[in-house]
């Protein structure tokens, strides 16, 4: 068994526990030389840990003194939380007396708290701890600990100094991922140029079988690069073109009939509301692809069983001509299991000049000028090169890697490591590994409780991290997320709408990552109806049809520190729904009492279960998407140590508790989707909170109940969060009042959205305080919802927005003058804009009667933008764009689509369309325009003929240049 885990768990839980006992512990009375000695053992173990950790590669005597160390040590933190936490209740306890004494005698003058981790009130502890139980505890603590450090000598392992330095970090300026939209880089790829010339042709020729579909198989090892040839070819512009729908689904193992059609369902556009049984999704796929022509890419194949397989691919035979299925495995079997052996792609090796290449792209291009110095580091990269084995997995690993290392030497200790010689397949790993830091190990070992190609939230994540005591803030959260992404160790980095970033992990790393904590982290799946845990699990994941028949052993009971009950993927009919909410009333969290990480997302119970509201080491709750919940009970705020709650898209829960202020620790509070008429007072004592992602501005009549705007002021922290909702603004009672949210001043924040109220009286306050909001001018995401104008004046300030979307505008007849504002805009949405009768130049920024001005001359209207939607517009008739022919002006010269949604009057598009290479024109519920649309005869066709890729109503009606529906297109069909 892998223990490389462990010496940096314990390292981290024994620092965990001086730091408890600096802040608390010691002030217990007549404790106090049981707990120096406790402290003093404890870090005579921490000099020892380095030395152990290095001696138990070569030493399984070693690995189970670790593993006996690392079970005490869990026993110190969970006995010195649950001292600090009691503590930490008594003086929250005390302070909310305070207050309310204060309510009752408003002339009694009562200070804010500021909370702490550490509370220096000795009568405090008198009240809440029994003196002699903790002697008792700290003795036999002390024991089990001596006993330990005893047989260290007979070990061999011997003291270093404490606080030697950490693996060289990255500046903060490198610890920035990149964060793409596309899912793979082509310019970072190598040596499959030939290879994804041949699946290209296979995918677009015609069928030599004569059939309608066809599967085609790439195989190789893990770690070849099977999914990045895959994803070339599924986003080169051919493939995009040819294929009415692109489908891409992570299949892994097991192979889950009812995940699979329901991610294909989706893909297709289908309801799944509507589709809760396999039958009823796999009925919806064969109707959905009759005619069409698609390309469903299923990566990650391992079942060899055909009946896995049967289902599915009947309903996918009925789909159109062309249409192909990419399959992607390590096994030749499952090729030959899908009857597609002859049609199979082998993937081969990479050269080690191409593994060289992948590792000079990623560690020496920008190294500088000094030639000399170059071609030292080349000399030995070349040989580092030659141990990836063929494999640009490893290469991009090691390239990572040596992108921190900036000396001779430490490019010659990578190369002479001796690990090449002890763990030859896991050696490029273990070396990226052990150059994390103590904390970052800990951080990459907790992501084995997630499945192969599980999508990873980051702040989720950063949140869970945070909850088992790596590091104390978001902000150091997002530093080992940015360290392990600029390591090769998360891949397919993404930004949503949201401003959120999402990734996963490959599946090789995964595999590694689980080498390294086998038995500490467990999934079980929906089909393990047991429902046993071994034996030492700490972390689970678990399907919901498993939480009400879990074993827990005695030993994994005490130390279990995550749960995480999903119900995303897994079977089961609508009317058996309920039954999510009996296994969870039935389950005894009691029984778990050391619990760190909660996860309850997706059930369906209208209240918690009581028993959570006990569990007083929980630091990490996450209850978003119960769509049912309707309150939350007041004792949930005596989880005095809770960082984290989840509360995204409850929205049929009606308010937070009152006693909210009691969660001092509370660092995220999300609340997303739901539907509070204000939030509760006691926000204003949440001091640590960094994250409140929606925040609704109370009427006027109820200002009194709720928190107030001007203790914004209270939470410093909240400066440093990305991403913001704020609704009802319309209700801010004036220009000094907006300006408290402090907006203007929160330098991080990339996502905003401001929601204001059409049905208020007075247009000109809205409008007044829409300018009062200005963001800091690093915004890359605005959102501007039921606004009188939807235009303010700060909109020139936003240098770096790249989204931008208006709506529900119902009293401005004109558009403000966009292309002209915004250099960086890529993404333009417009919509519900009720008065709107015409579009003119003033979109694009220019002036009437100057368009052909020769200052203008070097003019470009929207330079940058890539999608431009515009929908729900009931009175808009004329769209005007004529612009000079001679080249002087340009505008769009980047637009790649162009949607038009429900413009039910709109009677024609701009004159400028000839002049754009517009790959994409969509046209849904626009009957007039429909018909100015037809091939030939149509007043609109010599706009838009040069445009390769059309759709009416969700139909291709020219694809690739090619006329391809001439009848379907004067239909009367409208897709509502």
């Amino acid at each position: 068994m892998a223990d490389f885990v462990i010496s940096p768990l314990v390292d981290h839980l024994v620092s965990h526990a001086l730091q408890k006992i600096e802040e608390e512990v010691k002030l217990v009375k007549n404790v106090k030389q049981d707990v120096e000695n406790l402290k003093t053992t404890l870090v005579s173990i921490q000099a020892l840990l380095k030395d152990a950790e290095r001696k138990q590669i070569d030493s399984e005597t070693i690995k189970l003194w670790l593993s006996k160390l690392e079970e005490t040590s869990f026993r110190v933190d969970n006995v010195l939380d649950g001292w600090n936490s009691a503590i930490l209740k008594a003086q929250i306890e005390k302070e909310q007396r305070q207050d309310d004494e204060s309510v009752a005698d408003p002339n009694k003058k009562v200070c804010l708290p500021v909370f702490s981790s550490c509370f220096r009130f000795k009568p405090v502890l008198k009240q809440v701890l029994d003196h002699r139980e903790i002697a008792k505890k700290v003795q036999d603590l002390n024991k089990e600990l001596d006993a330990i450090l005893e047989e260290t000598s007979r070990l061999g392992v011997v003291a270093t100094a404490v606080g030697q330095a950490q693996p060289q970090r990255a500046s903060q300026s490198l610890l920035k991922p990149k964060v793409t939209t596309s899912l793979v880089d082509a310019k970072k790829t190598h040596g499959r140029d030939e290879v994804k010339e041949t699946l290209i042709g296979k995918l677009l020729c015609e069928s030599s079988h004569g059939e309608n579909v066809e599967l085609i198989p790439i195989v190789g090892t893990g770690g070849i690069g099977k999914t990045t040839l895959a994803q070339l070819a599924y986003n080169d512009k051919r493939i995009k073109t040819s294929f009415n729908k692109r489908i891409w689904v992570c299949v892994s193992e097991p192979f889950e009939e009812f995940k699979i059609a329901k991610e294909i369902f989706d893909g297709l556009g289908g309801d799944t509301q509507n589709a809760a049984t396999l039958g009823a999704l796999l009925e919806g796929i064969c109707d959905m692809v009759k005619e069409q022509k698609f390309l469903l890419v299923l990566d990650d194949v391992w079942t060899k069983e055909r009946k896995d397989w049967g289902q599915l691919e009947l309903a996918l035979q009925h789909g159109g001509a062309g249409s192909r299925i990419l399959v992607t495995t390590r096994n030749q079997e499952v090729a030959i299991m899908m009857n597609a052996e002859t049609r199979m792609i082998p993937l081969d090796l990479l050269s080690d000049e191409c593994c060289w290449s992948i590792i000079k792209q990623l560690a020496v291009e920008g190294r500088g000028r000094d030639q000399a110095k170059v071609a030292e580091l080349e000399k030995i990269g070349r040989e580092i090169a030659r141990k990836c084995k063929g494999l640009p997995l490893i290469a991009t690993t090691l390239g990572s890697l040596l992108c921190f290392k900036k000396t001779q030497s430490e490019w010659e200790g990578i190369l002479h490591n001796k690990l090449w010689q002890s763990q030859k397949d896991l050696a490029p790993f273990l070396l990226s590994y052990y150059d994390l830091s103590l904390s970052e190990r800990c951080c990459l070992s907790y992501c084995s409780i997630f499945p192969k190609d599980y999508e990873i939230q980051r702040d989720e994540l950063i949140g869970m991290w945070m909850s088992q005591g790596y590091f104390s803030s978001g902000i150091e959260g997002k530093e080992h997320f940015n360290s392990l992404c600029m390591r090769s160790l998360f891949q397919d980095i993404q930004k949503d709408d949201y401003g959120e970033v999402n990734c996963k992990m490959h599946d090789i790393v995964h595999d590694f990552v689980q080498y390294l904590t086998k038995g500490k982290f467990s999934v079980i799946k929906v089909d393990d109806m047991e429902g046993k845990t071994e034996e030492n699990v700490r972390h689970l994941k678990t399907d919901f049809s498993n939480l009400s028949v879990l074993k827990f052993n005695e030993k994994n009971r005490e130390n279990m520190r995550s749960l995480i009950v999903s119900t995303t993927g897994s079977s089961f009919d609508e009317k058996l729904r309920h039954l999510r909410t009996l296994g969870l009333s039935d389950f005894q969290f009691e029984k778990l009492p050391h619990l760190r990480t909660l996860g309850l997302s997706d059930f369906q119970f209208e209240k918690l279960p009581g028993n959570i509201t006990g569990m007083r080491h929980l630091r990490y709750l996450d209850l978003s998407g119960n769509g049912s919940l309707r309150e939350l009970p007041e004792s949930l705020c005596d989880l005095c140590n809770l960082q984290t709650l989840n509360l995204d898209w409850c929205w049929a829960l009606e308010r937070l508790p009152k006693g909210i202020g009691k969660l001092v620790n509370l660092r995220n509070l999300y609340i997303r989707g739901c539907r509070f008429e204000g939030l509760p007072k006691g926000i204003r004592k949440l001091r640590s909170l960094e994250k409140l992602d929606w925040f609704v501005i109370p009427s006027k009549e109820k200002r009194e109940e709720y928190f107030d705007v001007g203790d914004f002021n209270e939470l410093k922290c909240l400066q440093y969060q990305e991403s913001l909702e704020i609704t009802q603004a319309g209700n801010l009672e004036n220009m000094d009042e907006a300006k408290k949210i402090n907006l203007e001043n929160m330098e991080d924040l990339l996502y905003l959205q401001l929601g204001f109220d059409n049905d208020n009286s007075d247009p000109q306050h809205q409008i007044t305080i829409l300018e009062a909001l200005k963001p800091h001018p690093n915004l890359e995401t605005l959102t501007i919802l039921d606004h009188p104008t939807c235009s303010p004046k700060w909109l020139t300030s936003l240098a770096y927005l790249k989204r931008l979307n208006l709506g529900q505008c119902v009293y401005r007849e004109i558009l403000p003058p966009l292309g002209q504002l915004l250099p960086s805009l890529e993404t333009l949405l417009i919509t519900g804009w009720k008065s709107v009768k015409k579009v003119g130049h003033e979109l694009l920024g220019i002036e009437e009667g100057k368009r052909k001005d020769p200052s203008q001359s070097s003019f470009v209207s929207f330079p940058k933008l890539k999608q431009l939607s515009i929908g729900w517009m009931d009175e808009w008739k004329e769209w005007e764009g004529s612009i000079p022919e001679d080249g002087s002006l340009q505008v769009m010269p980047s637009l790649r689509s162009l949607e038009l949604v429900n413009c039910k009057k709109l009677e024609g598009l701009p004159d400028f369309l000839r002049m754009i290479r517009l790959p994409t024109l969509s046209i849904t519920d626009s009957k007039i325009l429909k018909q100015g649309c037809q091939k030939g005869t149509g007043k609109e066709w010599l706009k838009i003929s040069h445009i390769p890729n059309i759709q009416i109503d969700g139909k291709y009606v020219q694809r690739d240049g090619i006329w391809v529906q001439e009848d379907d297109v004067t239909s009367d069909h409208d897709i509502e």
